[in-house]
């Protein structure tokens, strides 16, 4: 048996004898159409399951009223708390989203940035892949009139919008309360050298040990590349020190759960005192914890860069013009403290 064909804009406006113009209007609710007129245009749209051709719309507007959205892993709460709060601002102005995930790998993120463009998106948020060097496809983009806003793991460039955590007044409380316990061998776990995030927690833990006149050791400062191997590296090589410290500052959540795999392998659970970062939800379930972790506030962060995104594709905000003042904010972290 053969479908029902769908009735036209056309055929709509032959019945009631309009013009498709006025039918067109009605169906959006357009406040030039009278209120019986509308009603009479949308009854019969309702009686022949008329669906509103919304790709036409779009093309005419020249928008896709799409976002894209790239980020290193969205099993990771703070990615997934802020692709709630972007998908909130995103569907209050009629915009879906189109999720990619780089797993911290360039190439992937490029992929997924082609892919993007290719659907031709009105604009792009991304928490860049922790090994990336080069920001010039994010640049390219200006020729495309698709705006881009960073989020959490950003370039270090001045020619940018981007929305990030300043680290040091979280990490600068959590040193203050590790030496008021009596912790004056604090270590350090950082991340990829390259990483503005790793730079900002080497400066802050640089200060706050300054600050306490506490000497800064260079056997306790390591980095990993943030795989598992990486982070049980670079934990062991502080168990194994004639002086190993008596806590340990750590780039993040994820890092800090192979670390405390591995001291409960070893028996030493008890022996060092952790703060970390990204304070991920789920603590709550697990027998140990570090001392504390630094709120980086990922919903916070999602909802002002969507909200920003939105400003730049609506000309509320020019952007990539070297004489605009480029929105740039930073939210102070907080150390949560779990297990004092």
């Amino acid at each position: 048996m053969e479908g029902k064909k769908l009735i036209t804009i056309k055929e709509i406006a032959k019945i009631l004898n309009v013009s498709p113009s006025t039918v067109s209007r009605a169906l959006k609710g357009h406040p030039s159409i009278s209120g019986i007129t509308t009603e009479r245009v949308q009854k019969i749209a309702k009686e022949n399951n008329f669906v509103l051709n919304k790709s036409a719309i779009f093309f005419n507007q020249k928008r896709s009223y799409t976002l894209g959205l790239i980020v290193p892993n969205l099993s990771e709460p703070f990615f997934s708390t802020a692709l709630n709060a972007i998908e909130k601002v995103a569907s209050a102005q009629n915009y879906n989203i189109m999720i990619g995930q780089s797993h911290d790998h360039v190439e992937t993120e490029m992929t997924v940035l082609q892919k993007f463009i290719d659907h031709r998106v009105d604009g792009i948020i991304v928490s860049i892949s922790k090994q990336h060097k080069f920001f010039q496809p994010y640049t390219d983009l200006e020729k495309l009139n698709i705006p881009v806003v960073f989020f959490d793991c950003v370039p270090e460039d001045k020619y940018l919008h981007y929305v990030a955590s300043n680290l040091h007044t979280g990490l600068l409380k959590g040193i203050n309360a590790l030496v008021a316990q009596r912790h004056f061998k604090i270590a350090l776990i950082n991340g990829p050298v390259n990483l503005s995030a790793t730079r900002q927690r080497l400066i802050g833990y640089i200060k706050g040990l300054n600050e306490h006149h506490i000497p800064v050791r260079s056997d306790l400062m390591k980095t990993t590349d943030l795989s598992p191997a990486g982070n049980i590296a670079a934990m062991n090589s502080l168990i194994e020190l004639s002086d190993p410290p008596s806590a340990i500052i750590v780039f993040n959540d994820n890092v800090l759960l192979d670390c405390f795999s591995l001291i409960k392998s070893k028996g030493l659970v008890d022996q060092f005192k952790f703060i970390s970062f990204a304070n991920q939800p789920d603590w709550k379930y697990y027998d140990h914890k570090p001392f504390g972790s630094i709120e980086q506030f990922p919903a916070e962060q999602g909802k002002i860069a969507a909200e920003v995104l939105m400003k730049l594709i609506n000309g509320e905000l020019h952007h990539l013009q070297s004489d605009h003042k480029y929105y740039q904010f930073n939210l102070d972290s907080e150390i949560i403290y779990l297990n004092d």
